[in-house]
């Protein structure tokens, strides 16, 4: 059995602008595009490796045909991959939570 097929949720595909942030005030500024994303984490598309265990806050700006939000969760970086790093949460703020479980729900029904 593979690392993927023992996780816990379903990914979806997903891609959005986000920001990270980790140690002193440091941050990725770029855009960074998330290749997947579940309600436990998700992988980060980037050069940018930073070390396995980095505690970081993960900012997503999501926008529609008639909304936009924001999710913010905080997640450790958790492997590196040949396209970026995975992110598993450690935690996310309710309204986070929500927007992201409609967001999976969503895509699972397509």
């Amino acid at each position: 059995m593979t690392a993927s097929e023992r996780r816990r949720s379903r990914r979806i595909e997903f891609a959005s602008a986000a920001l990270l942030r980790y140690g002193d005030n440091c941050s990725l500024e770029a855009r960074i595009d998330t290749r997947d994303i579940s309600l436990h984490g998700l992988m980060l598309t980037t050069d940018v490796r930073l070390p396995v265990e980095t505690p970081c806050v993960i900012e997503l700006h999501l926008s529609g045909t008639t909304s936009e939000m924001d999710v913010v969760a905080h997640g450790v970086i958790q492997r590196h991959e040949d396209a970026g790093m995975a992110i598993a949460f450690t935690r996310v703020d309710p309204d986070s939570f929500i927007h992201i479980l409609n967001l999976v729900k969503l895509h699972e029904a397509e």
